[in-house]
This record gives structure tokens, sequence and C-alpha cells, in this order.
């Protein structure tokens, strides 16, 4: 591998050490399985029940459910919202960058006709909403969702699954399922009909198992929904066994949360009448939520992903340098050895802290004399029992590696009794030395030359 392609892995190697987690990233699940709701005290403190709302004969009753006759059933709305709110989405709303939590939850619910009215209506929801609060004036039609100022508002910030048993002039039938996003025109529906599946009996209670399963990474949602068998004793029709997930769902379509829900919201149900009445009940819960975790301090969060590529680049920046330069440095080395090699009588190779011994660490009071390129030394080869001059090249006056070897070259050329004679060199130390060994003068006498 070439080094072009080790400094190449090298920063991919540190960006993806230094890149968050992209799956782990504070990403945390939630499961809670509800009902039957006979302990009404207990699910009084987790759910926030909106009234006429009740939690009675072990069921969530979306709109009221009561043996008072005085009682107004006509024209209500209700919700019940679990009370926990979750962190859904991260990043720039709408944007391909946002990630989505995904969910899913399964409810067993019976719709059924009021006092064998045969008029029924209108229908209950599955809502994923901004907070816990019913809105105002949301009977009839708006299924406890909207209302005829806010219906359509992106404001409203809510999706929801409704079962509608009530046709209105927007509704395909009287027994459909839609996904509504702020409004209850729906965004997609499927009829029943064609499934023999029919939400409303006017003759027995009906139960049935729904389905709502959200892929947040494909940023699409899936609604199943199967009859769960009636068992009929002594205190009435009970549900039987929850039945397998059918393998279709009757109702597929994109949805992408980060665009339509509140970055915090709500899980829960919400119904309504109008003139046409039914009970909308909910025996049980079962809810799964992949959502994130809420950061106290979120300019660390802000800080960690701002400074980490920062450093990474540093790093990588660093690595590259060290490279290079170590390259450069190689390169170098291979030329001054060649030009060595090709010098009659090849120049010995000295080690630098042999002549930083020798010198005894360059002392000024060893300093024989300085000339245009550095300083000579006096020194002492212990190894080799000779007296030397050491010349120290000055990084300031000599101009890289070819005026070293031009001098290094012109004194080893040199052939003369009365001229010094050229030792040794040590051309890879921190600054070029050569090493001089006179035979025929006094080496106190070369500061002179």
């Amino acid at each position: 591998m070439g080094l072009a392609a080790k400094l190449g892995t090298a920063v991919v190697l540190i960006c993806l050490w230094t890149a968050p987690p992209c799956a782990a990233g504070g990403l945390k699940t939630f499961t809670g399985t509800f009902g039957p709701f006979k302990d009404d005290t207990y699910y009084q403190k987790i759910f926030a029940v909106k009234e006429p709302a009740t939690i009675n004969n072990a069921a969530l009753q979306i709109t009221p459910d009561t043996g008072n006759p005085g009682f107004n059933f006509k024209n209500q709305n209700g919700r019940v919202m679990y009370k926990k709110r979750f962190k859904l989405w991260v990043g720039p709303n709408g944007s391909e960058s946002a990630r989505v939590g995904s969910f899913n939850t399964s409810f067993l619910v019976n719709l059924s006709p009021l006092n064998n009215n045969p008029l029924t209506g209108e229908g209950m929801a599955f809502v994923v909403a901004p907070d816990l609060d019913l809105t105002p004036r949301s009977d009839g039609q708006y299924l406890g969702l909207t209302n005829l100022n806010t219906d359509g508002n992106h404001t409203n910030r809510l999706v929801a699954i409704e079962l509608d048993t009530f046709k209105q002039w927007f509704d395909p039938d009287s027994n459909h399922i839609g996904l509504n996003i702020n409004s209850v025109i729906s965004n997609a529906t499927a009829s029943l009909n064609p499934l023999g599946i029919k939400l409303m009996s006017n003759v027995t209670a009906v139960f049935y198992n729904i389905w709502v399963q959200y892929d947040g990474m494909n940023k699409s949602i899936e609604v199943y929904i199967a009859n769960t068998s009636t068992l009929l004793g002594d205190s009435g029709p009970t549900p039987g066994p929850i039945p397998p997930r059918p393998e279709k769902p009757v109702l597929r379509s994109p949805l992408d949360l980060s665009q339509v829900v509140n970055q915090y919201s709500y899980f829960g149900f919400s119904a309504s009448t109008s003139n046409a009445t039914q009970l909308n009940c909910v025996l049980r819960w079962n809810l799964t939520v992949e959502y994130f975790s809420e950061k106290k301090f979120p300019w660390v969060t802000v800080s960690v992903a701002a400074g980490v590529p920062t450093l990474a680049v540093v790093a990588a920046a660093a690595v590259l340098g060290f490279f290079l330069r170590k390259r450069r440095i190689i390169r170098s080395n291979s030329s001054i050895l060649g030009a060595l090699k090709s010098l009659p009588g090849t120049p010995r190779e000295f080690l630098f802290k042999d002549l930083k011994k020798a010198t005894n660490k360059f002392d000024e009071r060893n300093k024989l004399g300085q000339g245009g390129y550095g300083e000579v030394y006096r020194g002492f080869l212990q190894s080799e029992n000779l007296e030397v001059a050491v010349k120290r090249f000055s990084r300031e006056s000599i101009k890289g590696q070819d005026d070293f070897l031009a001098e290094l070259t012109i004194i080893n050329r040199l052939r003369h009794k009365h001229l010094v004679r050229l030792l040794g060199e040590s051309a890879f130390s921190i600054v070029p030395l050569l090493i001089i060994y006179f035979s025929s003068c006094r080496i106190d006498d070369f500061g002179k030359y």
C-alpha cells in the first residue's frame, strides 16, 4: 500500500472513530402493556383522562358510557392520553438528515351502538398529538381531533388513524380506516367492506384488534385489522384470544413524522359522537416507542457535534503532516546517501551522539573558530583514539543539502600533506557535521584558516 493510500486510510479511520454512533445516538425504547383496565385508580395516574371520557367497566371509555338515563350522549368528545411524552425525532424537521424513531402499537376495541340506537357515529382514532388537552368543540365529525376553525391547520401538529363509522361528505363510506394529518379529511383511506369487516354491529358486541406500525427509517406507516372472537358468558360478551396479525396491511402510506408532529409528542385515543351515538371502548393497549433521550444541556450536544469533526480534521492534518515530513526526510536521506557513495574513499558515517560526546556537547570552550557556513569545535574520538575537528553547519547559513554536499565534496577531494583530511561526516543528524582529522598541523591552528 502506498503512502497516499495509507494516509487516506488513516484519515478515514479517524473520521469513522470520531463520528457519533448513528443507531445508538441516544435512541431508547419504551414498551407499555395496558389493560384490562380494572384498576381505574392506577390508570388514572398514568393516563390523562379528559372528561367526559372515563375508565370503567375494565375499559377506556373514550366517549361516555354511563347508566345515568338523564345523560346526553349526543355531541360528545373525549380523549385518553398516556402522560409520558416522547422525543420522536432529531435534526432538521422534514429534511433527509432528520432521524425519526419508529413505533408499534396494537389495541383491542369495541365499537357498539348505544341503547340499541340504529343511528351510530361518529368514530374514534388513535392519535399522536402535541399535548394532552382535548380540543374544544371537537364533537361530531371532528373525532375529538380538530374543530371547525382549526381543521386542516399545519399548527395542529397531529397524526391519527381513524376508525370511522359515519359517512361525511368527504368520506368514502361509513366503514373505513383513514390516515389523518392535521385534519379529519383523511390523506389515505381504506374501506373495510371488501374484507367483510364491519366496525359497528347492530346485533351484538364485536371486538377488533388493530395494529399500527410506523417505520422511522423508511418513513412509512401501516395499519392492520383482524376480528377477535366473541365469547358469550353470564356477564355478557367478552373478547376471545388476540388473533395473529394479518400478513397484509389494510392501509399503507408514506409518512415523515418530522414534517408533521412536534418533536415531543404524546400517544393516546380520541373519539366523538354527534346526533349519531356509539360507545368507543379500548379494552387493551400495547405500545412500543423508539424515542430520543432528552438532553438537559442542549449546548453540550451542539458543542460536541461541532467539536468532534474539527478535532478529526486537526488529527488528520497532524497525521498527514507527520507522514509527509517523514517521507521528505527519507527522500532527502536517500539523496545524500547516494551522493556520499559516489565520493572517492567514501567518508565514514559517525553518530551524532558520539560527536556530541567528543566535543563535550559542543562546549564553547572547545570552539576553534567560525567560518562562512558554521562553527568548528575541538573533539576527541575515544573509540578511534583520534583528535579531530568537527564542523557544525549553521541552519541560517546553509541552504539545504546542496551546500553541505558541495563543501563535503571539495574537502574530500583535497590531497596535500599540509592540508587537513576529511575523516567522516554525520549527514543525518539535526544539523550536518563534518569530521576532519589533522595529521600534520596543530589543531589549535585550525580556526586561523
